[in-house]
């Protein structure tokens, strides 16, 4: 069985931060491959039976958790990641939200993740790439503190520190 770390669902304001199921797999392919929302991701099949079997896999891991940001109502709104994880550092992404959902929203599913790596699993870095065309997911990770490490024709490589997290998380939670 999964060692999700004593994972316990985080609850914010707006949203709430809970590890994905595998009866999340629908919601979660209609993110990935809507055509508006994916065109700054990695490509996903649109296939149910393939999505269910990742999810299926994702829970024998030990080294991966998978998030669901979903509203007060129980909804889902979108999802976040944490994955490649080396020692105390990870990598953070497939941050999506659903068309319609509110800034507030948007913004504690970030907060409420980086929160749960940072604070309850313990990681020291994150370690991520942005498409340089996502302009605004570009300068949100720079007002959260991360900073740019490297650079391709196609993404910037940034990195956020557990100590640049909490210097930056105040003004977002209490902007909240």
């Amino acid at each position: 069985m999964k060692n999700t770390h004593d994972f316990k669902p985080l609850e914010g304001k707006y949203v709430n931060l809970r590890e994905v199921e595998i009866s999340d797999a629908a919601f979660i392919l209609q993110l990935r491959t809507n055509p508006k929302k994916c065109r700054f991701l990695h490509k996903t099949e649109n296939n149910l039976d393939k999505q269910i079997e990742y999810l299926k896999r994702y829970k024998t891991l030990d080294n991966e958790w998978y998030f669901i940001i979903e509203d007060k109502q129980h909804q889902p709104l979108g999802t976040s990641r944490i994955y490649n994880v080396s020692g105390k550092q990870y990598t953070g992404g497939s941050w999506l939200m659903k068309e319609g959902s509110l800034p507030e929203e948007t913004l504690e599913g970030a907060l409420l993740a980086r929160h749960m790596a940072f604070e309850k699993l313990g990681f020291e870095k994150d370690c991520f790439d942005v498409r340089k065309e996502n302009k605004k997911v570009v300068r949100f990770h720079k007002m959260t503190g991360a900073k740019i490490v490297a650079e391709d024709d196609i993404d910037y490589f940034f990195e956020i520190t557990r100590d640049a997290y909490n210097q930056h998380k105040q003004l977002f939670w209490d902007a909240l």
